[in-house]
């Protein structure tokens, strides 16, 4: 029962010397030690971060309250400058009706003054018939 196609030959084999080395805990324990290193840094930073985003948030507050009142501001002096345009309007009305008003008194007297004469005139002369 020997077949002839399936002989077993011996392999020859290379030889590996495995040697031992502490490389990779070498390198594993400075990642190790960095990754510590970022952690606390992180962690003190976050105090920090808490502070300035407190100072962030409060600077905002006010900038935006000093925006209100700015706001507020302009609508006041819009408001003031309507009613100050307002009052000049009726002060000068006011002005114009009283200066009507006077020129017709004084037309008014003006024509009394003419018709006075003439019917004192006349009522002497009735009353002195000659």
């Amino acid at each position: 029962m020997s077949n002839p196609d399936f002989e077993v030959r011996p392999v020859d084999r290379p030889i590996v010397v495995v040697r031992r080395s502490s490389n990779g805990w070498l390198i594993g324990g400075v990642v190790a030690i960095v990754a510590l290193v970022a952690a606390a840094v992180v962690v003190m930073n976050r105090n920090d971060t808490g502070q300035q985003a407190s100072s962030a948030y409060q600077q905002g507050a006010a900038t935006a309250t000093a925006n209100d009142a700015t706001q507020t501001a302009q609508a006041a002096a819009a408001q003031a400058t309507g009613a100050a345009n307002a009052a000049n309007a009726s002060a000068n009305d006011a002005q114009t009706q009283a200066a009507i008003r006077a020129q017709q008194n004084a037309d008014n007297r003006t024509v009394q003054q003419q018709s006075a004469p003439a019917a004192t005139a006349d009522s002497s002369a009735s009353a002195n018939p000659q």
